[in-house]
């Protein structure tokens, strides 16, 4: 690097770019998987080899490849539908009776619980949206009235 761009206590002077910097993560990561899926066939070629040769890392990386862990798995709870908020209520108990009996995880009943918020929540939002129009349609049919008797005195 130049010394030309530096003040004399060392830093950039002013309106210096400061040279390129490193290149971004995006970049690298970006060429590395271009140089994998270039040597994609042949890299797994190679761990399959040592998998049978009994490597267990080797065995270990082909199945997080081939068979990733999961971060959850898809749960069924007979539960009502729901379509009002008051219908959120027993669909909730069944979540909850399905984590006391075991069919559920408490993880996995705090994420359905998560989901039934979520919903009822969307139910509010939509039912609060039509209740104010009908409020606002309430005012300009007042409004019309009002101004029709006073053209009527």
């Amino acid at each position: 690097m130049s010394e030309d761009f530096r003040e004399t206590d060392g830093r950039f002077a002013k309106g210096n770019p400061g040279g390129p910097g490193r290149p971004r993560a995006r970049e690298r990561v970006a060429a590395l998987d271009f140089l994998a899926a270039e040597a994609g066939a042949e890299l797994i070629e190679v761990a399959l080899n040592e998998a049978k040769k009994g490597n267990l890392r080797a065995v270990e990386m082909l199945l997080d490849r081939i068979w990733p862990a999961r971060r959850g798995r898809p749960v069924e709870v007979d539960a009502p539908p729901i379509r009002v908020t008051a219908d959120v209520l027993p669909a909730g108990a069944a979540v909850t009776s399905a984590v006391l009996g075991g069919e559920l995880t408490p993880e996995e009943g705090s994420a359905a619980a998560r989901v039934l918020v979520a919903h009822q929540k969307m139910i509010e939002t939509v039912d609060l949206e039509a209740r104010l129009e009908h409020l606002e349609q309430m005012v300009r049919e007042n409004r019309e009235r009002r101004l029709q008797a006073e053209r009527a005195k």
